[in-house]
């Protein structure tokens, strides 16, 4: 029958063999002794009752204190031994972990505790480490521009006879661009990375994407499809930058046209983006979303590429509670980007 008790009866019925009956068997040594010594010493049968219930008392307190005392240092000192473990958890070794049981909901609360503090270095680690591969690649991204930037005005100034001043002017300030472009996308990563919920203005998405196809120039032919009037709530500078990093990667990557399509269904705003380029295999599908990911590394920088459009862009859609997902495209060819955001409760009523 114990064979077949659940686990949980099982560890209650261990703790209670382990901690309730020592106590009990220390109880009984040293009340009952004392109570028969204390009944035997009385000088009549009115003071023995008395005096036999004092000594019981006293035995009790004194048993209850010693094992309170015990299971309070056993515990001191475990709670202490996370404390230490946190307090030398450091960005320079987060490795350290506390030993916990296999099974930590079988243990007590310490070893719960213990397992939560393993779990929140885990977090803590993984993250660190996410910050220092940021840092190495910004600083590598932002090195690049800065070395020919330097390149350039060196050799105007070591030989300005024969290097064309106003050709130097013009390759520094695409240097210069490029480096604004990087830092501008740093700062939006910043500001996403906080945590903060966007504003929630009523946007019509169709409008949007119309103005930022007019301000963007593009060396390919645009196709479109705007539905009117498909509108979303969320903070229009974000969603504009969205809206500019698809369209912005879709034109670096195309090699004749770039499709755009808006649209409403199923309670969601649906923006597509498709080029003819060279598409993207669906092993890359989730990894073009990380920070600084180039799949033609030459190629993307030498169009401007930062690495890091298409993962601010999804970033932006999280945020406003939407989807951005590479699909198959329709023919087969090129990358169809997919961005999904819940319908306006203004438009949703409208089109129901």
């Amino acid at each position: 029958m114990a064979a077949n008790a659940p686990r949980g009866d099982r560890s209650v019925r261990t703790r209670i063999t382990m901690t309730v009956l020592p106590r009990l068997g220390l109880f009984l040594i040293v009340a009952l002794p004392a109570t028969y010594l204390a009944v035997r010493a009385a000088p009549s049968p009115r003071v023995a009752l008395p005096a036999g219930l004092a000594v019981l008392g006293a035995a009790v307190l004194v048993v209850a204190g010693l094992a309170v005392w015990r299971a309070a240092g056993r515990t001191t000192r475990r709670v202490e031994r996370l404390g230490t473990a946190l307090r030398e958890a450091t960005a320079a070794d987060l490795g350290r972990r506390m030993p916990v049981p296999p099974r930590p909901r079988d243990g007590d609360e310490v070893d719960r505790l213990a397992a939560a503090v393993n779990r929140t270095l885990d977090r803590l680690e993984r993250a660190v480490e996410y910050e220092r591969r940021f840092a190495s690649d910004a600083s590598h991204e932002l090195r690049t521009p800065l070395t020919g930037l330097r390149t350039r005005i060196e050799f105007a100034l070591a030989d300005h006879e024969e290097n064309d001043p106003w050709q130097t002017l013009r390759d520094v300030l695409k240097d210069a661009d490029r480096i604004q472009a990087i830092v501008e996308d740093l700062h939006m990563l910043s500001l996403l990375d906080t945590g903060h919920r966007p504003r929630r203005d009523l946007v019509d998405l169709s409008a949007l994407t119309s103005a930022v196809l007019s301000a963007s120039p593009t060396r390919v032919p645009v196709c479109t499809d705007i539905a009117l009037g498909v509108a979303v709530q969320g903070d229009p500078v974000q969603l504009r930058a969205l809206v500019t990093n698809l369209l912005t990667n879709a034109e670096r990557h195309a090699k004749s046209a770039v499709s755009i399509t808006v649209a409403a269904g199923d309670g969601a705003a649906v923006l597509e983006v498709t080029d003819d380029g060279g598409g993207i295999a669906p092993a890359d599908r989730e990894r073009v979303f990380m920070r600084f990911t180039r799949l033609d590394t030459a190629r993307s920088r030498d169009r401007g590429g930062t690495g890091l459009g298409l993962s601010i862009a999804r970033d932006i859609a999280s945020a406003h509670d939407g989807r951005l997902r590479i699909e198959d495209p329709v023919n087969g060819q090129g990358a169809r980007l997919v961005l999904r955001l819940p319908l306006a409760a203004e438009r949703a009523s409208i089109t129901s």
